[in-house]
């Protein structure tokens, strides 16, 4: 920092003292408890000074402290949606303090009723999400576990606009996974993907005090969050001896394994005078899961007639895949508060881990010719998820200070990884592609027993290893400030990130079709009665009772899955067979691996002002500073196979500043209704991979590159959000948003024409200067190794090929997402007779985006015309986004029976984007799904029973894309692309806590 820098904060640091001196000379502070009538203390309870919007939310005690109080006599008023309001006189103090405590009861006045535990959760969710300082959703944990959601990322997506990529990670508002930031106590979480997204499959939803996604963020805030950000609140402990245990068992009736189960186990306690508090949780779970798939590959028809102008299409190969996956989770959290005078610390770890064992099942038909392809894809491995953060939060007479130190990290490493594929003929009768135009066709094959099974072809081993470490460290500085009808804060502060991260990939490949590959799994062959001679044929390796146990119930029971590989044998011949295998195969083992480091430096100023009660403004600006560096390896593939030679290793470094301002109003009206207005400017930045300075040349024909040029994603987004709320409506929002994405980051595939490509993106080979030939034209091979332009005698390869390069870009054409939120929570206590346990939830998402891809492809003006490379433009939604999201959950608690069901649905997504054509993209058809959850408390005081069920309907799960199909179409139709089932699944248990 130089010497203007340093004087310019040292000025704000004296005008912010200055400002809180004036504050404290006139105000004061209240302290105190909200509890409801049966004596519960009321957490996210609002409490202000009355006649202002000076006031603060209970904690997870039901505390509160109100910072910068008028002093003299003043009213404190406590509320919370469904609960009268309770209010209290009091002396304020100037420079001092006064405690008063208050309590409320449910619903009106002239109706007595007890709210159980799950409405009371609701309303905590809808208080917080009320007193959130942006627009926010909130789902607390009661919710949570009223509903049969066992992981983070299942509970979230019952949020307005939120729904699920590849199962486990979060998409906002049809905001693809990677643009989304995810938080543990506002701790940024690691990616657990080779992008920089975040899963959240083994994180168990027990582990949560509640879920905030923040749709637009404050200055205060990390700007990495163009969907959102989704904040895991971890449990706090409460005051007094409280433990909860669950032991649940599972089972699915795709796969009929009842070998699944569900435990955790929490204890919490206050110590030293309630100023310590200890919350220690643990949880186990194993789920014996996987899709059942099948796949559909098609072609253009040779000689069939164009139907309006579009070539007619049949099915040329198609895949039936059976996902065996078995996964084992541990995981715990220990969070220590301790209560400090005007403050606190809190140090908090959380730790979750995977093993794996997954293994997909391949029997692939070649149609044209009626062979067939018997594969198995195999990963064995572990994950880990690791938190751990000190955090403090200390209150002075003029001024208010927070920070943070934080470690984050995660791991992947495989045990075992290969994949491995036998060939068989005449399987069944070979027929013109173009007899092949639906699955049920398919499905309906009968297999000849006069076809021959068939060997080997070749055999693959794959190891990754890949992980990601983040040290941050942040300061916050509050002053709360008084003028006249105008009350606030002025707040600025720093946060500095440091990432490392890395990934290795090893590989062997060996074709296993050639004799003498098995001598490392000589004694494994010879124990089963096979020769270890030749190489491996098919027979032996097939499961010929698979299609008579799990094979059965394949794809909804509409065929039977015969086409199984003995997992059990080929995992023991790969782990022997490959201590024979010499070395690895250089390129491929070399191609993805890395090393990267990033810095962000981060500054922000921001005021959050009330103007009289009627009018809140928030706004302010950050400066993000984004410093990088990777190291990749510039890869020349020799041969099919993988070898081939590590020609250097190329390191970059880049560094970008961006600004990020932001304005928020909250506008109120009345005491039930608000209206929300905000502009914020996010970013996401490239995928790590995306940023390699790498480069792979294939075989002197084609390659891929990565590109550090890459500039961040912006996005500018509009917010307009409307809330009615009071103790009958419970709360109703309905919202509208806009988003305006530059600089999205695409990849592409580019036909290389020169020595280089158009400006902006990276090629290796010529960024470090390596030779060409001495007249400027790409060879195979010359002679100018060095460069002087003379013949050495010595031959190079060709480094710099003219063909297909696969690279990322970043789109020069804006994207624009437009939509709207409703969403509506509420219980009816105010009904007569059980219609009063009535509760209900409903939420709906519309979403529309639209962006110009740049499309570059290889066409032909003629039959025999040379190719040319077209770069044009083509309109498309974007990746990954739905257009419609709804969530309904209905419900009631009567007595000691609570019961809940609830229905999800999700529009068709674009999965696939055709480079030049918007009618042959792919789109997921849209997906619902139905579950239920019941639960008995038991006679044994904090013992209950419950039954769960998810995913009840079991429906298939499409892709499609639309084409001409066969040769007698007169029309394009919907052509399945994939059908998916996923597990059934029924969960019942015992719950027992106090």
């Amino acid at each position: 920092m130089n010497a203007t820098r340093r004087l310019r904060s040292a000025s704000l640091f004296v005008l912010f003292l200055a400002l809180s001196g004036v504050a404290a000379a006139q105000s004061g502070r209240v302290v105190g408890t909200v509890t409801e009538g049966g004596g519960n203390t009321l957490p996210g309870a609002n409490v202000v000074v009355a006649g202002t919007t000076i006031g603060a939310a209970t904690d997870v005690n039901g505390r509160f402290t109100i910072v910068g109080a008028p002093a003299g006599e003043q009213t404190i008023v406590a509320s919370f949606v469904g609960f009268q309001s309770d209010s209290a006189q009091v002396t304020v103090p100037a420079g001092g303090e006064v405690e008063v405590d208050l309590s409320l009861s449910y619903g009106d006045g002239g109706i007595q009723i007890e709210i159980t535990g799950q409405a009371l959760g609701q309303q905590t969710a809808i208080n917080e999400q009320l007193n959130a300082q942006t627009i926010t959703n909130v789902v607390s944990a009661e919710r949570i576990r009223e509903l049969p959601d066992e992981n983070a990322a299942t509970a979230v997506s019952r949020l307005p606009g939120v729904s699920l990529q590849n199962g486990d990670q979060i998409v906002v508002r049809g905001i693809e996974a990677k643009y989304n930031t995810i938080t543990v106590n506002g701790i940024q979480l690691p990616s657990t993907t080779t992008d920089r997204s975040t899963s959240l499959g083994f994180i168990s939803s027990n582990m949560l005090a509640g879920i905030e996604v923040s749709k637009a963020v404050t200055p205060a805030m990390d700007a990495n969050s163009i969907g959102g950000n989704v904040n895991l609140r971890l449990q706090e402990a409460p005051e007094g001896l409280h433990f909860d245990t669950m032991l649940q068992g599972d089972y699915n009736d795709q796969d009929n394994t009842a070998d699944n189960y569900r435990a955790w186990a929490s204890v919490s306690n206050r110590f030293l005078g309630e100023r310590l508090g200890v919350f220690v949780q643990g949880n186990a779970r194993r789920f014996n899961g996987g899709g059942d798939i099948g796949s559909a590959t098609w072609a253009p028809l040779p000689q069939a007639d164009v139907v309006g102008g579009r070539r007619p299409y049949g099915i040329q190969q198609y895949n039936f895949q059976d996902q065996v996956n078995v996964d084992e989770e541990v995981g715990g959290s220990l969070l220590l508060d301790f209560r400090l005078p005007g403050g606190k610390l809190i140090l908090q770890n959380a730790y979750s881990a995977e093993e794996f064992d997954n293994a997909t099942l391949t029997d692939r038909l070649l149609l044209e010719s009626g062979n067939r392809t018997f594969l198995l894809n195999r990963t064995v491995g572990s994950r880990f998820l690791l938190v751990n953060s000190l955090q403090g939060e200390h209150l002075f007479e003029r001024f208010g200070i927070d920070w943070s130190l934080s470690h984050s990290r995660s791991r992947r490493e495989d045990d075992l990884g290969y994949q491995i594929d036998f060939a068989g003929t005449g399987y069944f009768e070979g027929q013109r592609l173009e007899n092949w135009t639906s699955e049920e066709q398919i499905f309906d094959i009968e297999f000849l027993s006069t076809g021959s099974p068939g060997g080997v072809n070749e055999g693959i081993t794959t190891y990754e290893d890949f992980g990601e470490r983040r040290l941050a460290g942040a300061l916050n500085l509050t002053v709360p400030v008084t003028v006249g009808l105008v009350t606030g804060e002025f707040k600025g502060g720093g946060k500095y990130t440091q990432l490392d991260r890395d990934r290795d990939l090893l590989q062997y490949y060996r074709r296993l079709a050639d004799s003498g590959e098995n001598s490392g799994a000589a004694e494994f062959l010879r124990s089963i009665g096979l020769d270890p001679t030749p190489s491996l044929q098919l027979q032996p390796f097939l499961d010929p009772d698979y299609d008579e146990g799990r094979g059965q119930y394949f794809l909804s029971g509409r065929r039977a899955f015969s086409g199984a590989l003995n997992i059990e044998y080929l995992d023991r011949y790969f782990r022997d067979a490959q201590t024979g295998w010499p070395t690895p195969a250089v390129a491929q083992s070399n191609r993805f691996d890395y090393t990267a480091n990033e810095e962000i430096a981060a500054g922000y100023l921001m005021a959050d002002l009330d103007f009289g009660r009627f009018l809140n403004l928030l706004g302010g600006v950050r400066y993000e500073n984004f410093s990088f560096g990777n190291t990749a390896p510039f890869v020349n593939q020799t041969l099919y196979d993988g070898q081939g030679a590590v020609f250097d290793t190329v390191s970059v470094d880049r560094s970008i500043g961006q600004w990020f301002p932001n304005i928020q109003a909250q506008i109120r009206p009345t005491d039930w209704f608000d209206i929300r207005l905000a502009y914020t400017k996010t970013t996401s930045r490239p995928d790590y991979q995306s940023l390699l300075a790498s480069s792979w040349v294939n075989q002197g024909s084609d390659g891929a590159a990565g590109n550090p040029n890459l500039l961040p994603t912006i996005s500018d987004n509009y917010d307009a959000y409307l809330s009615f709320h009071n103790n009958r409506i419970g709360l109703f929002t309905v919202g509208v948003f806009a988003k305006n994405l530059s600089n999205v980051i695409r990849g592409v595939s580019i036909q290389r024409q020169t020595l280089d490509l158009f400006e902006g993106t990276f090629w290796a080979p010529v960024a470090i200067g390596y030779p060409t030939c001495d007249d400027g034209r790409v060879r195979r091979s010359c002679e100018d190794v060095d460069g002087n332009g003379s013949p050495d005698g010595q031959a190079v390869p060709d480094i710099n090929p003219v063909g297909l390069i696969s690279t990322f870009v970043n789109n020069p054409d804006d994207a624009l997402l437009t939509g709207f939120e409703v969403d509506w929570q509420t219980n009816f206590w105010y009904l007569p007779g059980v219609l009063r346990s009535i509760v209900f939830n409903v939420n709906y998402t519309r979403l529309n985006s639209e962006m110009d891809y740049q499309s570059i492809f290889l066409e032909r003006t003629g039959p025999f015309s040379p190719q040319v490379q077209v770069d044009t433009v083509r309109t498309g939604r974007l990746f990954q986004q739905g257009e419609d999201v709804l969530n309904v959950a209905l419900g009631a608690d009567i007595g000691g029976f609570s019961g809940r069901v609830s229905f999800r649905y999700q529009g068709d997504i674009l999965v696939g984007l055709d480079q030049r054509d918007p009618a042959l993209d792919t789109f997921a058809e849209p997906r619902y799904g139905w579950d239920f959850s019941l639960r008995q408390r038991l006679p044994i005081d904090g013992l209950s029973l419950f039954l769960n069920g998810v995913n009840l309907s079991h429906p298939a799960q499409n892709n499609n894309r639309s084409l001409v199909v066969g040769p007698d179409a007169e029309a394009p139709s919907n052509a399945i692309t994939q059908i998916a089932y996923y597990p059934r699944r029924f969960q019942l248990g015992l719950r027992y806590g106090l």
